[in-house]
């Protein structure tokens, strides 16, 4: 039977408690107290077995989910419970799921903060943390080489055995073998290992000879972060792309359509006939500057051009697994990717109507930009965002000229106008849409 209330009519209490690392001398005398006097004790086996001298006598549950902590507290009546819980309370922890869950059942919740291991690694190392920007890859996926590109200083708590290696040749491959690490594991344990300042490579040799464990930190600076640039490199020249023959989008035009399009760390994005893959590839440099996790897909059907795409991914994303190039036409090429929230048609082979038309099934509120040199593809485009009556609708022509030397003087390079269009909101009171012919 379920005990919901104390005798004085109060509710049960669920303890939360970080207990730090794990080490016998890492508890709070808050988290303590609560250990001595509370009825019941839950958590992952290493952590119970860290509490075990204060927990004797009392029932034990070994258990990561909170549906079964919930399930086995219901089973006997109660007055306190603690839940324990590796480092603190609210640094990469299930405290906040399993207080949700208890808070359901109607008992009430207290945190009890412990000793974090990033507080913990760089009070080891004898440096701040207030500016460390930190990530965890403990069942979780993250661009590890975006945040150090972006952040100075970047704490990273790692899962499984032989990671730290893992990812320090990401690091090299990336082009930022440059950086200096920290790597320590089992903090708080008698066979607790700090190695102090290396690269990466010296980082992988240690690796080699002494292979670091699951539970192993790293403290990564890059002094050469963007977050500390004057001027920041943000957008790539027209002449830094390898192109061919093969049509591509223009700087100018390329900044004015990202900017257009507004992308987020989480988009997903479609380049619609990608040509050599410009804009898709300032798509996914927009994403992991901001670190995210979206990702990109660039349609094409050229040969030539699909071999360009590759080839620009490569040069300027490396190895980012949201990088993604689809041989094929759309909008048969689109099925079975992610539902876009953004799409740039670039190329549409006459059929701008269609692949809008997909778009807009596929993810009602995906915000759509569009170019054009001919008129006659203008005027398509306009007709179509007159037709699905967008809540946002914005069309306009831009020209651009280059000074460019001509001997002794001067001159002005014009490239060919180019409409532009943005697109988003399908509005939701229009019925079936009539396509009209132009």
């Amino acid at each position: 039977m379920r005990q919901k209330k104390y005798d004085n009519g109060m509710a049960p209490v669920v303890y939360l408690i970080g207990i730090g690392m794990g080490g016998p001398d890492q508890l709070t005398g808050q988290a303590l107290d609560c250990l001595k006097n509370v009825q019941a004790v839950m958590g992952a086996d290493r952590m119970l077995e860290s509490v075990e001298e204060l927990t004797q006598g009392r029932p034990i549950l070994s258990a990561y989910r909170p549906s079964e902590m919930v399930k086995w507290l219901s089973s006997f009546s109660w007055n306190e419970a603690a839940l324990v819980l590796s480092g603190d309370t609210g640094f990469y922890s299930g405290a906040e799921t399993a207080g949700r869950a208890f808070a359901r059942e109607g008992w009430d919740v207290e945190y009890i903060p412990g000793i974090s291991s990033l507080s913990y690694f760089c009070a080891r190392l004898g440096k701040s943390w207030q500016n460390v920007h930190a990530l965890s890859l403990h069942g979780r996926d993250a661009d590890l080489t975006a945040h150090v590109r972006m952040h100075k200083s970047c704490f990273v708590i790692l899962g499984e055995p032989g990671e730290a290696a893992k990812l320090c040749r990401e690091l090299v491959a990336a082009g930022l073998g440059n950086v200096r690490v920290w790597a320590g594991e089992n903090f708080s344990y008698e066979n607790e290992r700090i190695t102090w300042e290396m690269t990466p490579a010296e980082l992988i040799m240690e690796d080699e000879a002494r292979p670091f464990g699951g539970l192993c930190c790293l403290l990564i600076e890059n002094s050469q972060a963007q977050e500390e640039a004057l001027y920041p490199d943000i957008w790539l020249e027209d002449g830094e792309f390898m192109r061919g023959k093969v049509p591509m989008t223009k700087d100018l035009i390329r900044r004015t359509l990202l900017g257009l399009l507004r992308i987020g760390a989480g988009a997903v994005c479609y380049d619609i006939g990608a040509g050599t893959g410009s804009v898709a590839v300032e798509m996914g440099r927009q994403i992991r500057r901001q670190c995210g996790s979206g990702q990109v897909y660039a349609i094409e059907k050229e040969e030539e051009a699909l071999n360009l795409i590759e080839a620009n991914g490569r040069r300027f994303l490396g190895d980012w697994k949201g990088f993604c190039v689809v041989e094929g036409e759309a909008p048969e090429a689109l099925e079975g990717l992610e539902p876009p929230t953004h799409a740039f048609i670039g190329g549409s082979s006459g059929r701008f109507r269609e692949i809008v038309d997909w778009l807009v099934k596929a993810s009602p509120q995906v915000r759509i930009a569009a170019s054009a040199v001919t008129l006659e593809t203008a005027g398509e485009i306009l007709a179509c965002m007159q037709s699905y009556g967008f809540k946002e609708a914005r069309m306009m022509q831009v020209g651009a000229a280059e000074v460019q030397a001509a001997g002794s003087v001067h001159m002005l390079r014009g490239g060919n106008p180019v409409f532009l269009a943005v697109m988003q909101g399908v509005d939701e009171d229009l019925e079936d849409i009539e396509w009209q012919d132009l």
